[in-house]
């Protein structure tokens, strides 16, 4: 006793130097007790515990109320044996350990020899009476049976209760992960844990999951979300708290070969690209890969291995932002736009009357008539397309501002502008390309009886090009290059001092890059300021293709205002590297279950603004104000600002549960 309190103190001192916020744990508990026939409780029971896969063995003794625990349990399929002289030897099976959680394993003990065997299979509680934390286990085998359209372990967990989410579309080009609200909470207050180190992504205001790392079903052991009222060790903010364990290496040689085709022959149309006579957009998705895991030394040493490979061509149009808004006019001007062509085209619907208030070719400027010659490089057409698809959405009747930067342009004083000139809205889709390579290692060591050490890696490199980057949608694509990496590292080590006290030490490594360019195309040669004749005095501080390049065309759902800029990602950077660092320690002593620790890490995010990039002629009142060099305002940026981050988390906690 004396020992394992020196090694309780020691322990404890060594979590309050560690300066730590408490991780999350890749590990679970057993406990129970062990009565008579009679329903009296039985002391001095030996309990052996055995994990079925690797034969990992663990030792208690029940106390004088008969009550047993072991804890800091590798995730995944156990037997729990009971010996005591004068009683028959009970086995309970097929137990299975969860992460953070403490799984409840009576016994009742038959009289007789310890010779005679009693073998017990155990059925897995529906209601969890050890704990008040309020979570869901999703099994490595659910995750793989129920389909979703990505295949991440976010899709499953929309349907749990205080859980809100947007179905992931099934063209999505990325690799699916959604952030849901988990009761009511923003989607950044959402934390997450890769083998009980953190993976928060701290980079994205849309959520702490997304664009974030998401292993192959294949190689989860176990997805575990937890939504409230979890106990100290794993608190870390409001919202929910997710979990995931890798699976690990057994006795037996295993694996797994998978493909899985997607394409558009198996999905319907969405609604409002049939309401617009627009076809199904393309959905072609492919995920191929495989597992292995089995012993380096029997008994000793374990491995697991697995490799997928992700390769989409999608059409995708996820929400009504991604839907541009654009005069009629455009349904009727054809190939020929020539500035007479265009100002046909705009009286055609303004109501006017012919020699007065209609518009004439002398008030087209030439910037707009350069912009509707444009032809992207993309799809060969128009960058202001002549559309055949559309919704009609009303009446906008409102009059022009005056004229934009001294003269520049052309002043209009006696047109009528956007006189009744009815707005539509158009669905343009184009495909998007995504691929992935990820790689999963896992490996596991019995060093000695009382000490296992467990490694865990995960790689992923997932580009893509977004056709449509922009929130606010654009009429014509243009196209923004994804380099998204993810590199995250989980080395734990536990040691078991006594049957009663045990202790964990654990590393992390989390690297998540998230950068974002305009392709070449589409920020060079004709798609400049300088082809248009836009100027922009920012080049005398910065001549870079972000200042130099040309705005796009963003018509807004608010049915009014349109808008001549830059999207605000399109040379955006956000890199995330996390080193933690923690000591967790568990001690049962009577009826009480103590657990206390610290963990401590260093966060390095890097990052950048760019704003209104280009120039930006923003909040056009009307779409004759484009067409005649009129506008509200205009913004501009002096390059693009870096900013680095460093900071660091530290905290401790201790819980007692009995």
């Amino acid at each position: 006793m004396r020992s394992n309190l020196r090694a309780a103190v020691f322990a404890l001192l060594a979590s309050f130097l560690l300066p730590g916020a408490a991780f999350a744990q890749a590990s679970g508990s057993l406990s129970g007790s062990v009565k008579d026939p009679n329903g009296a409780l039985i002391p001095g029971v030996n309990v052996t515990v055995r994990n079925v896969e690797t034969n990992l063995t663990r030792t208690a003794v029940a106390n004088e109320v008969g009550d047993w625990t072991v804890t800091v349990l590798p995730v995944g399929k156990y037997s729990v044996s009971y010996e005591k002289e004068g009683f028959k030897k009970s086995v309970n099976e097929n137990i299975e350990v969860e992460a953070s959680v403490t799984r409840s394993v009576d016994a009742t003990l038959e009289v007789g020899t310890s010779d005679v065997f009693v073998d017990v299979t155990s059925d897995q509680p529906l209601v969890q009476a050890e704990s008040a934390t309020v979570s869901r286990q999703i099994t490595g085998e659910q995750l793989t049976r129920v389909p979703t359209s990505t295949r991440s372990f976010t899709g499953l967990l929309s349907a749990e209760a205080g859980v809100s989410s947007e179905l992931s579309p099934v063209g999505v080009n990325g690799n699916g992960n959604i952030s849901p609200s988990v009761n009511g909470t923003r989607t950044t207050s959402t934390s997450l844990s890769f083998n009980g180190i953190d993976a928060t992504n701290i980079t994205s205001n849309e959520g702490s999951l997304n664009d974030n790392i998401s292993p192959a079903p294949e190689t989860l052991q176990e997805v575990k979300l937890q939504t409230s009222l979890y106990d100290a060790s794993t608190g870390r903010s409001g919202g929910g708290n997710f979990q995931l364990v890798t699976k690990g290496g057994g006795n037996r040689l295993n694996g797994s070969a998978y493909y899985y085709l997607q394409n558009k022959k198996f999905n319907s149309n969405e609604f409002f690209l049939k309401e617009s006579d627009n076809e199904k957009p393309r959905a072609d998705r492919t995920e191929t890969g495989f597992t292995l895991g089995g012993p380096v030394v029997k008994d000793r040493f374990f491995f697991f291995g697995g490799y997928q490979y992700t390769k989409a061509n999608t059409g995708l149009v996820p929400t009504a932002r991604t839907r541009s808004v654009m005069p009629l006019a455009f349904s009727v001007l054809g190939n020929d736009r020539s500035k007479a062509a265009i100002a046909a085209a705009f009286n055609q619907f303004n109501g006017c009357a012919v020699g007065t208030t209609c518009l004439l070719a002398s008030d087209i400027s030439d910037i707009a008539f350069r912009l509707f010659n444009l032809r992207s490089p993309v799809t060969g057409g128009f960058y202001l397309p002549t559309i055949t698809n559309f919704r009609a959405l009303g009446i906008v009747d409102q009059t022009g501002t005056g004229s934009f930067q001294s003269g520049m342009f052309p002043t209009v004083t006696t047109r009528t502008l956007q006189r009744n000139n009815p707005l539509v809205e158009v669905v343009s889709v184009e495909p998007s390309r995504f691929k992935q390579h990820q790689l999963t290692t896992r490996l596991d060591g019995q060093l000695s009886k009382k000490n296992n050490l467990s490694g865990t890696f995960f790689f992923a490199n997932f580009p893509g090009v977004d056709s449509f980057p922009d929130p606010n949608s654009l009429v014509s694509p243009t196209p923004l290059n994804r380099n998204d990496r993810n590199r995250t590292l989980s080395i734990g080590d536990s040691h078991v001092f006594s049957s009663n006290f045990v202790n964990e030490v654990r590393f992390g490594y989390f690297y998540l890059n998230n950068t974002r360019s305009l392709t070449e195309d589409v920020s060079t040669g004709d798609f400049t300021n300088a082809f248009i004749g836009v100027s922009n005095p920012a080049t005398t501080f910065d001549s870079s293709v972000a200042t130099t390049r040309l705005g796009h065309y963003i018509g807004r759902n608010n049915l009014a205002n349109f808008s001549f800029g830059g999207p605000n990602d399109s040379f955006n950077k956000r890199k995330q590297v996390t080193y933690s660092i923690g000591d967790n320690a568990s001690w049962s002593t009577g009826s009480h279950s103590i657990k206390f620790g610290a963990e401590f890490k260093r966060h390095a995010y890097d990052t950048n603004l760019p704003e209104e990039q280009a120039t930006e002629f923003e909040k056009f009142d009307n779409f004759n104000q484009l067409l005649t060099g009129n506008a509200t305002e205009a913004d501009t940026q002096y390059g693009i600002t870096d900013k680095s981050f460093r900071f660091k988390d530290l905290g401790f906690y201790f819980t007692d549960n009995w």
